[in-house]
């Protein structure tokens, strides 16, 4: 589950704890890497500041920022996880549900979720997603999308990739074509990821920010035929099957790769 919060916020100083900061002293509500900040005239509040905050929504949900600490459990940078719940009829409820460990935790990004699925550089908004979702995994996997580049810029177009692979959206349009419990050997040419190279998987597809640049099989079998695959997104017409090697993909801009089980009948 994610919500996505407009930079706006209503931030009450009754809803503020144990932070003093007053709604007409206090800056909007903002993201900087995976933390919140917050800027008054007394100092500059954070996420572990802020524990205890409650925050109006565009819409009117309450959301409770339950805890926040630092992890560096992934494989890039340090991120803040969050404990949040929402304010319902029954009480407060966790907002994400438990993770195979049992914790609730909840990611903060900075920009625009777009309606293709894809994140936007924005500092005008912040996206949260929970510890089982598509943009917290490319988080932990190492693509943070605000962490800068050596050639100048940051991740955040190999974050999307990841995000593509991750959901199966090979099209790039938002639709996924997996299911959860799918294994993927994740890797690319920044070293990021590096294949693990199980013989019971093969080279699935390569990805950049819009989607698969070439598909050699689809994760699931029986989601679309190879023809169907084409005749949806002609941008693949050509490029799925057996043309689809890992050179290829990189020869066509993919900038993260992954393998998986073939499954496809014979």
């Amino acid at each position: 589950m994610r919500l996505f919060a407009a930079f706006m916020l209503a931030f009450a100083a009754a809803l503020v704890a144990p932070a003093s900061a007053s709604a007409a002293e206090a800056s909007p509500l903002r993201a900087e890497g995976s933390e919140w900040v917050l800027q008054t005239a007394s100092g500059t509040l954070r996420s572990a500041d802020l524990v205890g905050a409650q925050l109006r929504l565009a819409g009117g949900a309450v959301l409770r920022i339950d805890s926040a600490r630092l992890t560096n459990d992934g494989a890039g940078p340090g991120w803040w996880a969050h404990e949040l719940s929402v304010q319902s009829a029954e009480g407060w409820q966790p907002l994400c549900a438990a993770h195979s460990d049992g914790t609730h935790y909840a990611v903060v990004l900075p920009g625009r979720e777009q309606a293709d699925g894809s994140l936007a550089d924005d500092p005008t908004r912040y996206a949260v997603s929970c510890t089982n979702g598509a943009l917290t995994k490319c988080v932990r996997m190492g693509y943070a999308p605000w962490s800068p580049k050596a050639e100048g810029g940051t991740l955040l177009p190999m974050f999307n990739a990841c995000v593509r692979m991750v959901r199966g959206d090979y099209g790039g349009g938002g639709v996924p074509f997996t299911e959860n419990g799918q294994k993927i050997d994740v890797y690319d040419d920044a070293g990021l990821q590096i294949a693990d190279m199980s013989p019971s998987q093969v080279f699935e597809a390569g990805w950049n920010e819009h989607g698969a640049v070439c598909v050699h099989h689809m994760r699931v079998a029986g989601k679309l035929a190879a023809g169907e695959l084409e005749a949806r997104f002609p941008q693949l017409r050509g490029r799925v099957g057996a043309v689809c090697t890992e050179a290829f993909a990189r020869a066509h801009g993919a900038t993260v790769f992954n393998r998986s089980a073939d499954t496809t009948p014979r």
